[in-house]
């Protein structure tokens, strides 16, 4: 009897060894599992995060080169009635010089 009560008990701690193998091995998978989750998770936000702030100097640049385009337009208009002005300068300063020739040459008359 003692022969099979030692045979129960080595059978009984060898199915215990295999569960708590398979318990073990079964952590390992879960655990291996969420590190996975974690990191794939992070590469998600990393990801995320790097869109945003392409998205970030996109709209920088766009408001950069909006400015500039502004810039370039007032300096255009500015440039435009300086030139007029000069011309309507020149052309009362013409004017003005070819009627004093005029009355230099008539007499005033």
């Amino acid at each position: 009897m003692s022969n099979m009560g030692q045979s129960f008990q080595a059978g009984k701690a060898q199915a215990q060894g295999e569960c708590q193998a398979e318990r073990a091995a079964q952590c390992v998978r879960d655990g291996a599992g969420a590190t996975a989750c974690a990191v794939t998770d992070t590469a998600g936000a990393a990801a995320d995060s790097a869109q945003l702030q392409e998205h970030r100097a996109a709209g920088t640049v766009q408001q950069a080169a909006e400015q500039v385009a502004q810039t370039a337009a007032g300096v255009a208009a500015a440039v435009k009635d300086t030139v007029a002005g000069a011309a309507a300068a020149t052309k009362d300063t013409v004017a003005g010089a070819a009627a004093g020739a005029n009355d230099a040459v008539t007499g005033g008359h």
